[in-house]
């Protein structure tokens, strides 16, 4: 362990603000795609569900078929997951399709089957569905239907202004510590990609005119024999038109202006594209990245906006308020695809990301990252995979053993009233190291050995978990009012936007871009 990370945690452990539990809040979104008898379902978004633009807790993303399903932010990993395990019951039992319980979607025969998601008639909803079409043209619609988790945390002011320690404007320290934590969380997230990447094998339909670098599982499926997470290979969410952007998030000044370099400098293939077609719009721009969000990162900061707001802007000139996690494959072993083991794992990460030192990011060390993201991706569970580390190479199980012992000195620094807080990481913890010394309980591992022993293919074995979890939620007894309110109304709200008096799109879209 470092002198600073020793450091560090001593200073918290002084100010009382080690148990991160009575500062924090997070919350998690969960991407599933409705599927019926093995088909993506060509169905409109259900009405039982509200609807997409204004419900809370269930939209869309890039398909119709893609739900999003949303919690509030919580004070307890308890709370979240509860409110998780809800809103999937209410959605089990209030739509006729399967929830698929994989990242990679079903087999998928045609790419026009593949419904955009339809947000409505108000600009807001349009632009939606416009930066939809967008990256349907600029990456196709099959990679867009791959679904995961997004874990959004965050620690409230006073545990910044506290750990400051003076009285001078604490948002720019907050900002710093949070890239700090990006920082640190990037340098290891191939960990991440290791232990809870579920995405070993597609369907050969995925493999359509794209790069195909896999080998033959069965008749109808291509895997590779030690991949944990092909969602986040060259094949899912990668962009070449990305590659050489190397946002460093050193300090938010430099991650701003990256990012409003991507929104504006324009990209030959994507003006070859055109922005319209038979007079209709289809892109946003023909820039590197449409909006924010078209940035593909393991993970992101992030400050909650209002609607119509940039979100450059605002964090621009808000600051940092959270961050969001965004490497998590949905778990098809789990009822909700994440459980309180990954949940308390990911926070303790999390954490020793925050408070270890972090060296500012230059092209050398951003491309060693993304060395060894990309190998874990492919290769993660080889045991003789070597990673790379400030120009020379270090073993898997070493690696992730330097990740382990930090995590164990922070949840040992926890002081005795946060005793189930420090048992929860440390029993996670745990069943992190069994996976490393037994790739076999991996979840990519194990999706392999039981597609494998029961000779089925990756349709049929997301078919039985999906039956499983529809006995499950369907018998699932507690309240949902609260979302069926919240679905009901969300319609209005719906009517009521619609309703409004608007200037025509294509002002408006002008003025979005000309917004930044």
């Amino acid at each position: 362990m470092s002198k600073a990370f020793q450091d560090s945690l001593k200073k918290l452990s002084d100010l009382n603000l080690i148990d991160f539990s009575k500062f924090s809040k997070r919350g998690i979104e969960k991407e599933s795609l409705r599927v019926n008898n093995a088909n993506i379902s060509s169905s409109d978004h259900p009405k039982s569900l509200g609807a997409a633009l204004t419900n809370p807790f269930i939209t869309t993303d890039f398909s119709e078929a893609l739900l999003e399903l949303i919690t509030q932010k919580s004070s307890s990993i308890e709370k979240s997951l509860s409110d998780l395990k809800l809103i999937l019951a209410f959605t089990h039992q209030n739509i006729d399709d399967v929830i698929w319980p994989g990242s990679i979607p079903c087999s998928i025969q045609n790419e026009a089957d593949i419904r955009i998601a339809n947000y409505g008639t108000s600009n807001s909803g349009r632009l939606k569905e416009l930066y939809r079409i967008g990256l349907s043209y600029r990456y196709g619609s099959m990679m867009q239907c791959v679904s995961g988790i997004h874990y959004n945390f965050s620690l409230n002011k006073d545990f910044f202004k506290k750990w400051q320690g003076s009285h001078a404007v604490f948002q720019p320290f907050q900002d710093d510590k949070y890239l700090n934590l990006i920082r640190n969380f990037r340098k290891n997230a191939w960990l991440l990609i290791y232990l809870f990447g579920a995405s070993p094998v597609v369907p050969n339909t995925f493999l359509t005119n794209r790069n195909n670098f896999l080998d033959p599982l069965n008749n109808k499926d291509s895997y590779l024999k030690n991949a944990t997470c092909l969602r986040m290979s060259e094949l899912g969410y990668m962009s070449e038109a990305q590659d050489n952007l190397n946002i460093a998030y050193n300090n938010l000044d430099e991650y701003i202006s990256d990012l409003k370099h991507a929104l504006t400098k324009k990209h030959a293939p994507y003006e070859k594209i055109g922005l319209k077609k038979n007079d209709k719009h289809i892109q946003i721009n023909d820039s590197v990245i449409q909006i924010e969000n078209e940035y593909y990162s393991s993970i992101r900061p992030k400050r909650v906006i209002k609607s119509g707001q940039r979100p450059i802007n605002v964090l621009r000139d808000q600051g940092i308020e959270y961050v969001e996690v965004r490497c998590l494959d949905n778990n098809p072993f789990l009822r909700g695809s994440i459980d309180k083991n990954t949940a308390y794992f990911i926070e303790a990460y999390l954490m020793t990301s925050l408070i270890d030192e972090s060296y500012s990011f230059d092209e050398n060390r951003i491309e060693e990252i993304q060395e060894n993201w990309q190998n874990t991706v492919r290769n993660g569970r080889d045991p003789n995979l070597l990673l790379k580390r400030d120009g020379k190479t270090i073993s898997v199980k070493s690696a992730a053993e330097e990740v382990f012992n930090k995590i164990y000195d922070f949840a040992c620094a926890l002081p005795i009233e946060a005793n189930d807080l420090k048992n929860n990481i440390l029993k996670s913890l745990e069943i992190q190291k069994s996976k490393v010394i037994d790739s076999n309980l991996t979840p990519s591992g194990m999706i392999l050995k039981e597609m494998e022993e029961k000779n089925i293919t990756w349709d049929e074995f997301c078919d039985n978990k999906a039956q499983e979890n529809i006995t499950y939620y369907k018998a699932f007894k507690k309240d949902t009012t609260n979302i069926k309110i919240a679905s009901e109304t969300s319609i209005k709200d719906l009517m009521n936007l619609e309703s409004l008096k608007e200037v025509d799109f294509d002002t408006f879209l002008k003025d979005y871009l000309n917004a930044i």
